[in-house]
């Protein structure tokens, strides 16, 4: 498991109103993931009144407890710092301009006290454990992060405004201001979705399609919930979901100059390319297959032969059969669920 949920928090799904009425369950208390886990997680039930599952917030709760590996040693969220108090890391490295940590070399303005920004690190950590242990690659190199001081800054480095929450190339990357992505409540997704961007792009010879690369950032992050949010803002215009060839075709082309359609395009390709990763894990073999055919593109298998190996079809077979035009949104939108940041126990 990569989460500490509480019996208690478990057995919430058990919970059901009267019969014929849907319990109110929060997207915190769907099975979290794991190659153990049993595929499909939840039952169409739970996702009309959850969304998607969505566990990154738990850090924050009175709840949590700390994580710990096979060994004993503790990592992630809190495992560093907590009320503002470092905890003795070893390894931990704290200079006035940055922070360095295991695989992480975090820069920043030298006006940061020894605390400040230390949660990033907790949580680029935290993916950094949670991640290979999904999809069975990982990297031995060293990502150097730079987090500007205003979302301005981030914009004038690179281009992007903050619906993209991070620029990466090789081991170098600039992310949004960790302030802004924590008033955002993203901070854990952006840290999952960026170790994972990071892993696949350096463990595999071939790029994946850019529906599956996306669409496992997505799903890894278990961004879903907000997708699903930000769909809110396109629904009523008319449908919002992209085909496998609109989704390469958008994510390929790189940031678009008008903001606008920028904002729009990347949104609604990063939610339907989430979607067939969605469908790919929970109804085709869930991480087990993911990680075989993973290991193959990573051994230099050829991806439509690796792909026809665990699936029983090519990529553009395969992208057409998870295909979120032809097969619907599991869940849609709906404004009156529970907020994911909002301890559902309290």
């Amino acid at each position: 498991m990569i989460f500490r949920i509480s019996t208690a928090l478990v057995f919430c799904l058990t919970i059901l109103a009267a019969p014929g009425v849907l319990a109110q369950v929060h997207c915190s208390q769907l099975p979290p993931l794991s190659v153990e886990a049993e595929f499909p997680r939840c039952s169409t039930n739970e996702l009309a009144t959850a969304g998607f599952p969505d566990h990154m917030h738990m850090y924050n709760w009175r709840s949590w407890e700390l994580l710990a590996d096979a060994e004993g040693n503790t990592y992630g969220p809190k495992s560093m710092c907590e009320w503002k108090a470092l905890t003795p890391t070893e390894g931990l490295i704290v200079e006035p301009d940055q922070k360095s940590y295991g695989q992480f070399v975090l820069r920043h303005n030298p006006e940061y006290k020894k605390c400040d920004m230390i949660q990033f690190v907790e949580l680029l950590d935290w993916a950094n454990h949670a991640v290979p242990s999904l999809i069975g690659l990982a990297t031995e190199d060293t990502l150097k992060i730079l987090n500007p001081d205003n979302v301005a800054e981030y914009t004038k480095l690179t281009g992007r405004g903050v619906w993209r929450f991070y620029a990466l190339d090789g081991n170098e990357c600039v992310m949004q201001p960790w302030p802004t992505l924590m008033a955002r409540t993203l901070d854990a997704h952006a840290a999952f979705m960026l170790v994972t961007d990071w892993i696949l792009r350096d463990s595999l010879p071939t790029m994946l399609p850019p529906w599956l690369h996306q669409g496992l950032m997505e799903y890894l992050s278990e961004d879903g919930v907000h997708l699903l949010s930000y769909m809110g803002e396109f629904q009523p215009a008319g449908p919002v979901l992209y085909t496998s060839a609109v989704i390469d075709a958008l994510l390929s082309e790189g940031v678009n100059a008008d903001e606008g359609q920028d904002r729009e395009w990347f949104r609604r390709a990063s939610y339907s390319s989430f979607l067939m990763v969605w469908q790919l894990v929970e109804n085709e073999g869930g991480l087990t297959s993911l990680q075989e055919f993973l290991a193959l593109a990573a051994a230099g298998s050829d991806l439509d032969q690796a792909s026809q190996k665990v699936y029983g079809m090519n990529l553009e077979q395969l992208a057409a059969y998870l295909d979120p035009v032809k097969n619907g949104e599991p869940v849609r939108h709906d404004p009156s669920r529970p907020r994911p940041h909002i301890d559902p126990g309290h």
